[in-house]
């Protein structure tokens, strides 16, 4: 079962946008999906999930969506908006969601769903668990 894992933005699934070399995905103006996975078998306990993006200083309209699901969206375990002017602009700030699991899950993702139009930049997502109990260091 997953303690802490990584994905660089241009492994995982998208709907929208573009990839770089670098392993980072940009918007390209569409509505959509910019990043979605990475669809990992999670056991009972609390998790924190999200992305490392930013957005262009000049892009404040708007606001993005992250989703924390199984089963392609057909089970949401949390979801939450943040205004896009309120994503740093300078560096890549973590925009996270923290869900629960009550059962072994499946096909677990987080989604993350940008506005038309917003520019944005995602680097990695992250999923961990905040059960630090379990991690066998206590």
């Amino acid at each position: 079962m997953v303690a802490y894992a990584r994905f660089r933005a241009s492994d995982l699934p998208k709907a929208v946008g573009l990839d770089w070399a670098d392993g980072r995905r940009r918007s390209d103006g569409r509505a959509g999906h910019l990043c979605h996975g990475p669809y990992i078998t999670l056991g009972p306990g609390r998790y924190t999930g999200g992305f490392y993006l930013q957005r262009n200083a000049a892009d404040v309209e708007g606001e993005v969506e992250l989703e924390a699901c199984a089963d392609h969206g057909r089970r949401v375990f949390a979801s939450r908006s943040a205004p896009v002017r309120d994503l740093f602009s300078s560096v890549a700030g973590l925009l996270w969601i923290d869900f629960s699991v009550d059962a072994v899950e499946r096909s677990c993702e987080i989604r993350l769903l940008v506005p038309a139009l917003a520019r944005i930049e995602v680097a990695e997502a992250v999923v961990f668990r905040r059960d630090v109990s379990d991690w066998g260091l206590s």
